[in-house]
């Protein structure tokens, strides 16, 4: 029993320097270390966020953020200051932990789904500049697209809605895409059915959907309307093209097919209720009941002239 404390004794000799030594190290010596983290991410537009930075073991190390955007890296912090060139919807502050530890609280107000959006990186330089560590957190900023779009136009070199039949059209709808990116959608009022082939789409932070139509005699009066919605139903808006007028074809009447009740036409007479009121309580065709009525009053008057005339002789 002894002989083991002796060894246990021993060896905790040889390991009291390696933890004095650790004791006192400086603190930047110490293995850094840095987190990111946006507060709210997706964040709404015109709202608040706050990027949060925990960085351990800086000693005289720096900290330093910066962001970069469509390729573009800006930086923000250095130090304990944002440089005077950010803008001043930006502010810092810095909290000092229990356990040696500091956090970074950059608030960014008034998001704007242009400028803010990005790559936003919070990393300990060295006094020379050398990145000793990084750690980057990406903020989305949810929008919706301008107040101007969609726009919708026709893409080719004549713009005029009068055409001939079998003409083709090139129509085009533009827009922001928004976050998350809006759904984009094409319909047709008009009598040609099925007419709507599936449309190109292209997008680079736009959207520019288009459509090839061959027009016809059936799209006389016909309409095209380009649609932006989101599937929860918060937003909703469109724009559209026409209606076009087809040379040599018949006006499109989408209600032709309708049913439709005939208006009783009226014989002045009044009801107790001071409403007109149809003839007898019939539907009387244009005028044709009222000169029958007529003719018989002028029979039945000639009859009785007759009728004098035959006495009278």
């Amino acid at each position: 029993m002894m002989m083991m404390n002796c060894n246990m004794a021993g060896r905790l000799f040889y390991l009291l320097p390696l933890v004095l030594i650790t004791l006192y190290l400086p603190a930047s010596s110490l293995a850094q270390s840095v987190t990111a983290s946006f507060q709210t991410n997706p964040v709404d537009e015109d709202r608040t966020t706050i990027l949060i930075c925990n960085v351990n073991n800086l000693g005289t190390n720096n900290v330093v953020i910066d962001r970069t955007i469509y390729s573009r890296t800006e930086q923000l912090v250095s130090g304990t200051q944002i440089l005077p060139s950010v803008d001043d919807n930006f502010f810092l502050s810095i909290n000092d932990n229990a356990d040696g530890s500091k956090t970074y609280f950059m608030t960014i107000r008034g998001v704007y789904h242009i400028t803010d959006p990005g790559t936003y990186t919070c990393r300990i330089e060295s006094a020379g500049g050398a990145v000793i560590t990084s750690q980057s957190a990406i903020l989305s900023i949810n929008y919706n697209p301008i107040s101007s779009d969609p726009r919708c136009s026709i893409a080719d070199s004549n713009t005029d809605l009068t055409r001939l039949s079998g003409d083709e059209v090139v129509l085009a709808c533009t827009s922001e895409i928004g976050y998350p990116p809006v759904d984009i959608k094409w319909s047709y009022s008009g009598c040609n059915k099925n007419r709507l082939p599936a449309p190109t789409v292209t997008s680079f932070g736009f959207y520019n959907s288009e459509l090839k139509i061959a027009l016809s005699d059936q799209d006389n009066g016909g309409m095209f309307t380009c649609t932006l919605s989101r599937p929860d139903g918060s937003y909703s808006k469109g724009c559209s093209v026409g209606p076009f007028v087809v040379l040599g074809g018949e006006v499109c009447n989408m209600e032709s097919t309708a049913m439709t009740a005939p208006s009783p036409t009226y014989d002045g007479k009044m009801t107790t209720d001071g409403s007109p009121s149809p003839t007898d309580g019939i539907m009387a065709t244009e005028g044709n009941d009222s000169w029958t009525h007529v003719a018989n009053k002028l029979l039945c008057m000639l009859c009785i002239l007759l009728c004098f005339v035959f006495y009278a002789v």
